[in-house]
């Protein structure tokens, strides 16, 4: 803005807080009372018309309003809203500390022990509203703020709605789709699971460092997120354990059915998978592009390219460097041994040529051989098996007559190379003696043990469908190599089923999530005292309470009426209604 703002109706501004696409964030004071508030001014004026203008006017007074009747110490309340010159003013709560997009900005990380509890006071939030009938659906880091004590606020409520009719409308994209879920992106309908979805975006970007889904252009992000799947959070953070990318995954899941129940569910099991590795830690954001990678190529070659550390200089070439030496260094050793092995052959030659000119008759200068000692050697014979490396064989009956040896002994030493290069005869027994040998010695197959943790533990696991194969997590099972299957049995929560394969996948990681179902009572007269197995429950009728699936035992009491009681069978994700009327 071009003037400094010096006062919104009674309120005399101290201070800005921040801007966004449509207005900015003052710090005012109440002068009537001495508190301190926010305002968030909107321009309506940016509308395209006049048509839309009092559409999105209407749509956020209606839910600023329903905003305003959130009372719950995680949510920044919303005192007043107000219009003026095209401009509207909404009155919130100050909170006197960061961002937690300020707070993920840092130099270092988040410790673990405030992600985990910022995770679960933003899912306490957010169920208090969802239980309300009100969806955030535009929950990201930069409305999520912390006070100077720690407590958790959830801000923006009413406006959310607003900001993502007007990217409808306008076709601007107010703030980044980062952390929009498919449904909202496809414009679907959305429920609580939608800001669940967010919310593991976020714990997504807290424990790796990096966001799920990435895109250069809006259009791009917005169809990775709504197509495909992320990176499990363990290949980017090693510190983490497999139960940590499951719970991720279902919270991260397309459809919203597949979720988690609610987001306080979510973050428990969050918890629980953490836990499984005590010495996990937090990765601070953008930290992933100044780590070596090793396991894929391509960032093995950018790390290269940079400068390296005096620490790690020692360790790179093995590690990292480009692999042209090696193949240069095998051709060479092919090469030695190519005239090697031609060598020997050579010599090979010379001593068969010598063997097939040996005669009775003195020989030539030139050939540099010694003649033998006496005639014995005159008879002996030259067969196909003086083309061995051996030493010359011992005599063996001659197979052709003497005058054919003349023209043989008579031919230049150049033409009878070609003999030496005949392979060796089939039956020689070393060649084909040897891959047998090799082959006896290669190890069997043999079982594997397979280990299974649960969160929480105590849970009946069976192997391939078979009663005998049971164990009690955490327990291990020894299993032959192959394809299995396992199933979670009797346990009082949800049934779950793997397919692995052995030894392969030794280990398995499972999150168990409890069955639940939903009652809705109804009594006439209303406000009657509810209670499930002899507890008091705080609701009263009408009301809809959230049971583990089974049996309980229900009782309605109301003042001066006959108490009221039954059975109830809950059964997992169904509703039970329950009408009684009572009669004087």
């Amino acid at each position: 803005m071009a003037f400094r703002m010096e006062q919104i109706g009674r309120y005399r501004i101290t201070g800005e807080l921040g801007r966004g696409a449509m207005g900015v964030v003052y710090r005012a004071e109440d002068p009537s009372i001495g508190r301190t508030v926010a305002i968030k001014t909107i321009r309506l004026a940016d509308a395209a018309s006049d048509q839309e203008r009092q559409f999105l006017r209407d749509r956020l007074f209606r839910e600023a309003r329903s905003a305003g009747i959130l009372s719950h110490p995680g949510i920044v309340t919303i005192y007043d809203i107000q219009e003026s010159g095209g401009v509207c003013y909404v009155f919130m709560e100050y909170v006197d500390g960061p961002t937690l997009e300020k707070l993920m900005g840092g130099e270092k990380p988040i410790h673990k022990d405030l992600l985990l509890h910022i995770l679960d006071d933003a899912a306490a939030a957010l169920d208090y509203a969802h239980g309300r009938g009100i969806v955030h659906r535009d929950i990201k880091p930069a409305n999520i703020m912390l006070t100077s004590n720690g407590a958790v606020k959830i801000t923006d409520f009413g406006v959310a709605k607003f900001t993502s009719q007007q990217a409808t409308n306008t076709g601007m994209v107010l703030g980044t789709p980062s952390y929009m879920p498919p449904e909202q992106i496809s414009d679907l309908t959305v429920d609580g699971r939608a800001d669940q979805f967010s919310l593991a975006v976020i714990a997504y970007q807290l424990l790796t460092g990096e966001r799920p889904f990435t895109g250069n252009t809006a259009p791009a992000l917005m169809f990775k997120i709504v197509h495909e799947e992320p990176i499990p959070p363990q290949r980017l953070n090693s510190t983490l354990g497999a139960a940590v990318d499951v719970v991720i995954r279902r919270a991260l899941s397309k459809d919203p059915k597949a979720r988690f129940p609610n987001c306080e569910a979510f973050t428990k099991a969050l918890r629980n998978a953490c836990a499984a590795r005590p010495n996990w830690k937090p990765v601070r954001q953008g930290a992933i592009d100044e780590q070596e990678t090793v396991a894929e190529p391509a960032a093995a070659v950018q790390v290269a390219a940079r400068p390296p550390k005096p620490a790690t200089t020692a360790a790179v070439p093995s590690r990292i460097l480009p692999p042209e030496p090696v193949p240069s260094g095998r051709k060479r050793s092919t090469m030695i041994a190519f005239l090697a092995g031609f060598a020997v052959v050579g010599l090979m030659a010379a001593g068969l040529n010598m063997l097939l000119f040996h005669n009775d008759s003195p020989p030539r200068k030139s050939e540099q051989v010694i003649p033998p000692a006496n005639d014995e050697a005159k008879p002996s014979p030259v067969g196909p098996a003086a083309g061995r490396p051996e030493p010359p064989p011992p005599p063996v009956e001659q197979t052709k007559p003497p005058e054919e040896e003349k023209p043989a002994r008579e031919e230049k030493a150049p033409e009878a190379a070609p003999e030496v290069k005949v392979p060796a005869p089939a039956e020689e027994p070393a060649p084909r003696k040897a891959p047998a040998a090799v082959r006896k010695q290669e190890p069997q197959p043999r079982d594997a043990t397979v280990r299974v943790v649960t969160s929480p533990p105590g849970v009946k696991i069976m192997f391939d469908g078979q009663p005998h194969l049971m164990c009690t997590t955490p327990c291990e099972m020894t299993l032959p190599p192959g394809r299995h299957t396992l199933a979670t049995v009797g346990s009082g929560y949800r049934e779950q089923q793997r397919i692995f394969m052995m030894p392969e996948e030794s280990s398995q990681v499972i999150v168990m999530e409890r069955a639940i179902g939903t009652v809705v009572i109804h009594t006439t007269p209303p406000g009657a005292t509810i209670f499930v197995d002899g507890r008091e429950r705080p609701e009263r009728t009408p009301a809809q309470i959230t049971l583990p699936a089974g049996a309980h035992k229900l009782a309605l009491v109301k003042e001066g009426l006959r108490r009221q009681e039954q059975d109830i069978d809950i059964k997992d994700g169904s509703v039970t209604n329950i009408n009684l009327s009572w009669t004087r």
